[in-house]
């Protein structure tokens, strides 16, 4: 195994806790196997090491990674290596066994939590006029909520008030009463959530410290992986396991801290650690064997401007591919055809390209291109475009227009479907049971839309009936068009009779939720707009996209780019990676109303996005001028974000002079003057203080 000198001090630590400071792609996972290769070989006992992992596919890989080097070493031992949850839920076990806890039957189906969040958040809405927007969004956002709560050991009212600094926005009153409820039936389903497995031990032990010490104290050593992505239950069951007794390596970077909606801080390992676990020694894993030099110096332009960090900067190893950094505008209606054809053209394939998002409303106009192109797509963490609930009303408002309300999509869905997004969006003054029966109602009894709505509504309370009669002279002004109209003509009436984007704002359990779903409706309207067609010729041309996508869906194709969220991308890599939708109020999101820590977590998911290619970074930015005038300038300073279009981020990351430095030093020669900000200056410094060896 090739080391370098950096990695060597860390495997070599010769006792007591240590923090690591690892950069992406610095080959830390083969470090701490290594490291308990070494406990071993100096005696240490295999019982008394246990390791944590933060998934259940990392813990196998460092389980599978490990076996093969203490077999390899010659050792006969097997180290405990466990999830946090894992760890959580046998202390649990042991509590309830103590009769510490009640018994509980744990439920890890997401359907479970789900179902009690829609019970607990309807009945919290009961006398209020909400309650009818209990929508799949809300329930996920107050599910969010939760998760934060359990992730922390105070009070949920006083994470409800802190949460503008900590989810960097205020949230909805009724939280606090929904999440008694909430809790409330799970004690009478006798329930116990995943999230529940840490939190409900560590508040065990912090009220009873007699209790506390009997769980302490039965490692030698402790040793946690992705340190930065740990919450305040996650620390407290380390202190709890570690007692005392064990010395207590972590690693992780703070530049990498994305997870806050789970309760991360990157204060955990800059400042945490050694408030908990004093005497630590630091070291620093600051070599990447990902990519280049480039990218290398892309990201750490960006991330030095944030304050909670530890100083480190990543660099390139010598023997890295030089990655190939490019910013493209998203004025190309053919950009990612292009990228893709000129991949394939060098022999790469399809499943090499990731397209990492920040919304996934920024996928969708790479959706629709790759879609019109036949080229295969995996979208990952959320349903396509034409699967979301604000198109599919979208689609079943112009299906009624063309009079074609009452055929079903290529992807199965009927009209019953179709009218129940119609009847939610916006909301008739229906729950989403009563939107479904009014729905089936109509696709059953073969009357015409109008008829069949107008007899629900008479069957209906009177302020629910009147809401939805109002639809229905909506629905009714709508079916004057025919179907040779433009289809942009027929959006826009649909969008202003209804109001649509102040309905979508509304009905958001979130201002990101909202931007996600307007964008979506955006997207929509720009396809239809592009093609000049007439409305009966784009549900056609719909029609035809939407059965290539349930193909897909249906045979998912080995060959396929993958499009997914920076956050689920975090940890892994690829040899091409897309980041669409670079600007100001998308990525960083939300701008206007954001803090300094909120342009901080931003400026880290944008370090993770770029830090994931290994041969090619492709850049998509809207045009701005005020961008070309910066950079060509050299000075981040001279771009005024509250006037541009394009996003900070690139003006930070100083791509040209980050790629032209690059390219020289991948030649071997020392960067002109010209290009050398502060940060390639002490880029340069620091790699001539940190040699690379190997074995």
């Amino acid at each position: 195994m090739a080391l370098t000198p950096e990695q060597r001090q860390v495997i070599e630590h010769p006792g007591g806790h240590a923090r690591v400071s690892a950069a992406a792609g610095s080959g830390k996972t083969a470090t701490l196997v290594a490291r308990v290769v070494e406990l071993l070989r100096r005696g240490a006992d295999s019982a008394r090491i246990r390791v944590l992992m933060f998934n259940r596919s990392a813990r196998e890989d460092f389980e599978r990674r490990l076996a093969v080097a203490i077999r390899e070493a010659g050792c006969q031992a097997r180290v405990s290596v466990q999830t946090f949850h894992s760890a959580g839920y046998r202390l649990l076990q042991r509590l309830e066994a103590e009769g510490v806890v009640p018994r509980r039957r744990l439920e890890s189906a997401d359907w479970v939590a789900r179902k009690l969040a829609r019970t607990a958040l309807e009945a919290a809405l009961e006398n209020r006029d909400e309650a009818e927007a209990v929508e799949d969004e809300a329930v996920d956002a107050f599910l969010a909520f939760v998760d934060v709560v359990k992730a922390d050991t105070r009070e949920a009212a006083v994470i409800h008030a802190e949460a503008p600094r900590l989810l960097g926005a205020a949230l909805p009153g009724h939280y606090l009463e929904a999440f008694r409820r909430f809790e409330a039936l799970r004690d009478d389903q006798n329930v116990r959530l995943l999230n529940d497995l840490i939190h409900e031990p560590v508040q065990a032990l912090l009220a009873d410290d007699a209790l506390a010490r009997r769980f302490r104290n039965h490692f030698d050593h402790v040793i946690i992986d992705e340190y930065q992505d740990v919450n305040e239950a996650q620390q407290q069951l380390i202190r709890c396991i570690a007692g005392d007794r064990a010395a207590v390596m972590v690693v992780g970077d703070p530049d990498q801290c994305v997870y806050q909606w789970r309760g991360a801080r990157p204060e955990y390992i800059v400042r945490r650690f050694d408030e908990d676990f004093p005497g630590a020694a630091s070291y620093t894993l600051p070599h990447t064997f990902r990519f280049g030099h480039a990218v290398a110096l892309l990201g750490n332009h960006t991330v030095v401007r944030n304050r909670q960090r530890d100083g480190k900067l990543c660099l390139a190893a010598p023997r890295n591919p030089a990655t190939e950094v490019r910013r493209c505008t998203d004025s190309d209606p053919e950009l990612y055809r292009r990228i893709l054809a000129e991949h394939r053209a060098t022999g790469g394939r399809l499943s090499d390209v990731a397209v990492l998002v920040r919304l996934y409303s920024l996928a969708a106009p790479l959706e629709l291109e790759l879609l019109e192109a036949g080229v295969p797509l995996r979208l990952e963490g959320r349903a396509g475009l034409f699967q979301r609930r604000e198109v599919r009303a979208l689609l079943g408002y112009l299906r009624h227009a063309a009079g074609l309300l009452r055929d079903p999509l290529p992807d199965g869905a009927g009209p019953a479907e179709l009218l129940t997004e119609m009847l939610m969006l916006p909301v008739a003054g229906l729950r989403r049971p009563e939107a479904q029966a009014v729905a089936q109602g109509y696709a059953d009894a073969r009357l015409p839309l109008i008829r069949s709505l107008s007899r629900a509504a008479e069957d209906l309370p009177r302020w629910k009936g009147r809401r939805l009669r109002q639809r229905v002279a909506s629905l009714e002004c709508l079916g004057a068009f025919h179907g040779d109209d433009p289809v942009a003509d027929v959006l826009d009436e649909i969008v202003s009779e209804l109001s649509l984007y102040e309905a979508i704002a509304s009905g958001s359990p979130s201002a990101e939720a909202a931007t996600d779903r307007s964008m979506m409706v955006d997207a929509l309207r720009r396809f239809a707009a592009s093609g000049g067609w007439g409305l009966t010729e784009f549900l056609e041309r719909c029609d035809e996209l939407i059965a290539r996508s349930a193909q897909w869906q249906d045979a998912p194709p080995e060959q396929a780019v993958r499009v997914t969220s920076i956050h689920r991308a975090k940890g892994l890599e690829w040899p091409v990676v897309i980041v669409p939708g670079l600007a100001e109020g998308t990525f960083p999101y939300g701008v206007g109303e954001a803090t300094a820590a909120d342009l901080e977590a931003e400026r880290r998911l944008f370090y993770v996005a770029v830090t994931r290619a290994q041969h090619r970074l492709y850049l998509v930015h809207p045009q701005d001028p005020r961008l070309e005038r910066a950079l060509r300038g050299g000075r981040a300073e001279q771009f005024d974000p509250h006037r541009a279009v394009a996003s900070r981020f690139l003006a930070e990351a100083q791509p040209e002079h980050s790629i032209a430095a690059g390219a020289a030093l991948h030649r071997g020669e020392t960067p002109d003057k010209r290009l050398r900000t502060r940060v390639v200056g002490d880029y340069l410094a620091a790699l001539q203080g940190h040699e690379v060896v190997t074995d």
